[in-house]
């Protein structure tokens, strides 16, 4: 995946139509995104999640701005659900650190609405699509053709589980059904080891999943 597992949550969030958030996404974006960072970073081996814990392990930056901050900022020996709750307050401007970051790279684009001349909001319109519907392509592809999914994705498509976007990827009745089935045992996928896997479990209950 091209994106970070942050970006490309954030994408998925953003209803293409309105160019804000979705409404089901309102509450649960934050807490997404810092989730998404913690558990890159862990699968970047910047830090470890043995036994539930986040214990620091590489301190030095990634190269991506949002992920560095995330990463300066953990705290040792706290879950990543009590880092979350912790953080979300240090990264109430997160989504317009994502806003900007992925329109440097042309993948969104700030348009201002208008009633007459008068400005009323910014809305961000998918200047690139093609990076969305990869991750809409590879979810899909991992439902519906059993398409072993990578470390990364059995995080991002967890996390789109948890946090209730699931039907903007899969609008289909029917193939949402399908796509619930794997959102729900995602977790023990092979693919990643006992201590991230145990995490995303924790993050179901956190979220209310």
């Amino acid at each position: 995946m091209k994106l970070s597992i942050a970006e490309g949550f954030y994408l998925i969030a953003l209803d293409d139509e309105e160019g804000r958030i979705l409404a089901a996404a309102e509450k649960t974006v934050v807490p997404g995104v810092l989730a998404a960072c913690i558990l890159e970073l862990a699968l970047m081996k910047k830090v470890n999640l043995a036994g539930g814990r986040i214990h620091d392990q590489d301190k030095v930056g990634t190269g991506n701005g949002i992920l560095d901050s995330v990463l300066n900022k953990l705290q040792d020996e706290k879950s990543v659900s009590d880092e979350i709750n912790r953080l979300a307050g240090k990264f109430k401007d997160i989504q317009e650190d994502l806003n900007a970051l992925l329109a440097q790279r042309g993948i969104l684009k700030k348009e201002e609405t208008k009633l007459l001349w008068i400005p009323l909001s910014d809305r961000m319109d998918n200047a690139n699509y093609a990076f969305e519907q990869e991750i809409r392509n590879q979810m899909k592809a991992i439902v519906f053709k059993s398409a072993p999914p990578s470390p990364h994705f059995v995080v991002l498509f967890s996390l789109i589980y948890d946090t209730g976007i699931l039907s903007e990827v899969f609008r289909d009745r029917d193939e949402l059904i399908d796509a619930e089935k794997v959102g729900k045992d995602i977790v023990n996928s092979p693919k990643v080891d006992e201590d991230m896997s145990n995490v995303l479990k924790e993050l179901k209950a956190y979220f209310g999943n």
